[in-house]
């Protein structure tokens, strides 16, 4: 059943293998067992992430705006706090919404490129669990690995271990038994660290500090998945052949790489990796030489572009007396540093840079009044429906006289 649903994939998955196979036997290295199928299986993990890069980047973007909304978010839920009744549940919902759509994002575009990955690793776990029984002719050929390529797979190893072994049937493996273990062993564990510290670098580095709060769902689930993840990577590493953990293992350190390139060049407003650029820009301009003024005013730019505000130019005895030294950065905190609830002041600046629209309404405006002519509509319906039944008894009063 499994291989029914998953057969367009693993036969996709099963041409690409072969493929990346072919190109490394034309460059030189061997057309038989060898090396060769774990460079393929690389090439794999290559072709995989370079598809799924506009869906990562998609999903780097959505994250990041989720984290930049929460204290618009931690004011929406302020704002219906202690309310359990559905009304109350429904316009908090409808204004959640509201703002999502405002932004661009969603609660579920992080999601897409796992969901997108999954088929493929359970497909190639079905692949490489098919091998042994094509090599044996137990099993027709799929695609373009045949009776005669299925076993040079089988007699490939990594440091010993067949590819497609697993820690959990060792035996089968015979006198690599031993091998077999301490290979995937030491990717199970290496797949593990490298998922810890994936996601290590994206929840402590790359999180506003206003997000970085208990009562932050999003910081919750990150939390979560930061050790929750590879402890479950230590159970299921037992079951997938050696060949998979090489894909998974290959895969984590693209995302790692990945992910910190990312950060560095591209990081959320108001996380720790976000004065780390600044700093870095600011001492780069600094060695071109330009002025205090120079560097505040493209620090400023910069601010509006990723949604901040420039604070205004201070006299040198009044930012003396605050403490600014020349050369510092002029401009605001990201909405992202600051708590939504700090002050009645911060509350009314966010409210009067929220975009209207021709109406002069904001989203969740529109949206609240919408809510509220549909209950208008029902209050109407419903009075109508009492005046029919009124009258209908009234009538009935008067046949029975």
């Amino acid at each position: 059943m499994t291989d029914t649903i998953l057969a367009p994939v693993m036969w996709v998955v099963a041409w690409i293998m072969n493929l990346i196979h072919k190109m490394l036997a034309f460059v030189g290295m061997s057309d038989g067992p060898g090396p060769a199928w774990v460079v393929a299986i690389l090439g794999l993990t290559v072709v995989v992430r370079l598809l799924v890069l506009p869906l990562y980047n998609r999903q780097i973007r959505s994250s990041r705006q989720m984290q930049i909304l929460q204290p618009e978010i931690k004011k929406i839920q302020k704002k219906y706090k202690g309310k359990r009744d559905q009304v109350s549940l429904r316009r908090q919902q409808e204004e959640l919404q509201a703002l999502y759509r405002k932004h661009g994002t969603s609660q579920f575009a992080s999601c897409l490129p796992m969901l997108v990955q999954m088929p493929i690793l359970f497909s190639l776990y079905r692949v490489l669990y098919a091998f042994p029984a094509i090599a044996e002719g137990k099993r027709g050929a799929l695609g373009p690995i045949t009776k005669q390529i299925a076993t040079d797979f089988e007699n490939s190893t990594v440091f010993g271990a067949p590819l497609s072994s697993s820690f959990r049937v060792a035996e089968d493996a015979g006198s690599a038994a031993t091998n077999v273990r301490i290979v995937a062993a030491v990717l199970v564990l290496f797949m593990s660290v490298t998922m810890f510290f994936t996601q290590r670098q994206l929840t402590m580095k790359n999180m506003p500090d206003s997000a970085m709060d208990s009562s932050n769902p999003m910081f919750r689930t990150q939390k979560i998945m930061m050790y929750g993840m590879p402890v479950v990577y230590l159970f299921m590493g037992s079951v997938f052949q050696i060949g998979v953990l090489v894909y998974w293992v290959a895969g984590n350190i693209w995302n790692m790489g990945q992910q910190a390139w990312f950060i560095r060049h591209n990081p959320t407003p108001g996380s720790q990796a976000y004065r780390e650029r600044e700093k870095r820009l600011r001492e780069k301009r600094r060695r071109e030489g330009l002025s205090g003024d120079e560097i505040a005013q493209l620090e400023a730019e910069e601010a509006r572009k990723n949604g901040g505000q420039r604070v205004q130019p201070l006299s040198k005895e009044r930012a003396k007396k605050a403490g600014i030294r020349p050369g510092d950065s002029l401009v605001s905190p990201h909405p992202a540093d600051r708590d939504a609830d700090e002050s009645g002041e911060q509350e009314e600046a966010s409210e009067s840079a929220e975009v209207r629209g021709k109406d002069g309404l904001t989203d969740a405006e529109r949206a609240r009044k919408r809510y509220e002519r549909r209950q208008a509509e029902r209050a109407r319906s419903r009075a109508k429906q009492a005046n029919r039944k009124k009258r209908a008894q009234q009538n009935q009063k008067k046949r029975n006289f």
